[in-house]
This record gives structure tokens, C-alpha cells and sequence, in this order.
């Protein structure tokens, strides 16, 4: 869907995991917000548009340069301020990643199919009209994979990342979506044993407009967008770490198209071993 949710602003780096290593993360975000980018780039005030999120991703190292990764909200609740509320699983994705070079400066290479786990359609019913109700599905309702290439350097206490992906979308309904491409960077820093601060930049690109506008927010066709985030990552012992992310939307890169924005804080706790 044409919404801002942190799932989707994971680390894109060129780093694998070693052998037999994993992670887990949860985090839950909510967001809310009266501005809608149409699929011209207008913006529109609606009513307010609320969705809260638990996310879960994880990473298992398989081999030496190829790491397992899956990402899905595990529950999605959508809704207006007029409306009830309708719930459900997201659409999973599942993620190979094989670094193609040496630790010194790893580049690597991924393929992510998102399945269509979510709910396509979700009528969430008028609460002064129960008749009428309006669709917020939990998810797309169409297969598309991911193919990303991402790059990373470390120095001292610093580092950074790059990558480039391209989404090939299929179709729901006998409606074909236009594909999506994205540009990204990430720097960090590790001002002290525990924590952690990054920023992340992302700028997304439609290959055409949408040829179904009347379905582009609840299928998320041609939306585009400049996202920019900030995290705190705090690590309570060897295993454990907490952390805050705050994300916004803007026209930094790219004009915002088929989306609600508006900033938001998202929490996460995390397990590695």
C-alpha cells in the first residue's frame, strides 16, 4: 500500500552474517495522518488515515557470504477516523543475500519474493453508515520480487552503506502494476561501546504512471517517494538491544506520489547470537 512503514527501511548493506549466526527483531510503529499525495502529486486532506504495525524480521547466516532474511508485519491494523477497524497479517518477504566481495569493501547481491500473505481486501465499515464501507486491505494482493545491489565501508567508528533495487511487480485482479526502483544510503556511528545512531535516505521511482489510479493506494501502484530516517540503537548486554527510529517523508529527491506521510516513531527490541 501506498503507506510509510518502517518494515521496508531495514538495513540495505553489503555485510552478511557469519555461519550459524541469527537475529531477530521486533518492533511496533503507529501512524497517522490527513495528507494524501494523490497519484498526480497532489496533496489532498482526508480523513485521518491511522495504521499501527507489528513488524518482525530476521537474519540467519547460512554460509560464509550467503545470509537468509524474512520481514512481515505480523499484524496490521488500518482505519480511518470514520471508520472501524480492520485487521491482518502483511504480505511476507523473503530475502537471499550473497556478498560477492571481501569484508574490506562487501558488495552484495539479493533476490526477495514478497508473497501475498496480507489481506487484499479488508472492508473496514462506516461508523455512522454501516452500508458503506471502503477498502484497507493489509497487503497488495500480488507476487513481486526484489533484486537489490548494496555496498558498505567501515572506518573507525563510522561507516556507510549504498545500494540501488528494482521491484518487478506482477498483477491482482487482471490489473498489471508498475514496476518500482529505489536509491539509498545509510551513515552511522558508534560513538560508544553500547549505542549506535544512523540515518537512512531513500528515494523511490515509478517506471510510469498508474493505469489504474481509482486502485493506486490500496494496491500501491506508482508510488513514489524521498523517506528519511534516524535510530538509536542501544545494547543492553551481548545478546539484547533496544531501539528508537524516527521516520519522515519529504520531496528531498523525488515528489511524492499515492501516499499518506507524515513523521513517525517506531520501537524495537532485538536478539543476536
Amino acid at each position: 500500500m501506498g503507506l510509510l512503514m518502517p518494515i521496508f527501511l531495514q538495513a540495505q548493506s553489503g555485510w552478511t552474517r557469519a555461519p550459524k549466526s541469527w537475529l531477530v527483531k521486533f518492533d511496533v510503529s503507529h501512524f497517522s495522518s490527513d495528507r494524501y499525495y494523490n497519484p498526480t502529486g497532489n496533496v489532498l486532506i482526508t480523513n485521518v488515515f491511522r495504521q499501527t504495525s507489528f513488524n518482525i524480521y530476521g537474519e540467519y547466516g547460512l554460509l560464509e557470504k550467503l545470509t537468509l532474511l524474512v520481514q512481515a508485519p505480523l499484524l496490521r491494523l488500518n482505519s480511518f477516523e470514520t471508520t472501524r477497524t480492520v485487521a491482518g497479517v502483511g504480505d511476507l518477504r523473503l530475502e537471499a543475500k550473497y556478498r560477492l566481495t571481501g569484508h574490506q569493501f562487501p558488495v552484495s547481491i539479493s533476490v526477495a519474493p514478497e508473497i501475498p500473505t496480507g489481506r487484499a481486501n479488508a472492508n473496514a465499515q462506516n461508523k455512522t453508515s454501516p452500508i458503506e464501507r471502503i477498502n484497507l486491505p493489509t497487503g497488495d494482493g500480488e507476487w513481486n520480487v526484489w533484486t537489490t545491489l548494496a555496498a558498505s565501508k567501515s572506518w573507525g567508528k563510522w561507516y556507510s552503506s549504498a545500494f540501488t533495487a528494482y521491484n518487478f511487480r506482477t498483477e491482482y485482479d487482471d490489473k498489471k502494476f508498475r514496476d518500482l526502483y529505489q536509491f539509498g544510503a545509510e551513515i552511522g556511528y558508534h560513538p560508544w561501546r553500547p549505542l549506535w545512531l544512523n540515518a537512512k535516505l531513500r528515494a523511490q521511482f515509478s517506471n510510469g504512471d498508474s493505469q489504474h489510479p481509482d486502485l493506486a493506494f490500496v494496491r500501491g501502484d506508482a508510488t513514489t517517494y524521498t523517506l528519511f530516517s534516524t535510530e538509536a540503537l542501544y545494547k543492553l548486554s551481548r545478546q539484547w538491544s533496544i531501539s528508537v527510529t524516527y521516520l519522515t517523508g519529504n520531496e528531498w529527491i523525488v515528489r511524492s506520489q499515492n501516499i499518506y506521510i507524515a513523521p513517525f516513531f517506531s520501537l524495537g527490541v532485538m536478539y543476536e547470537r
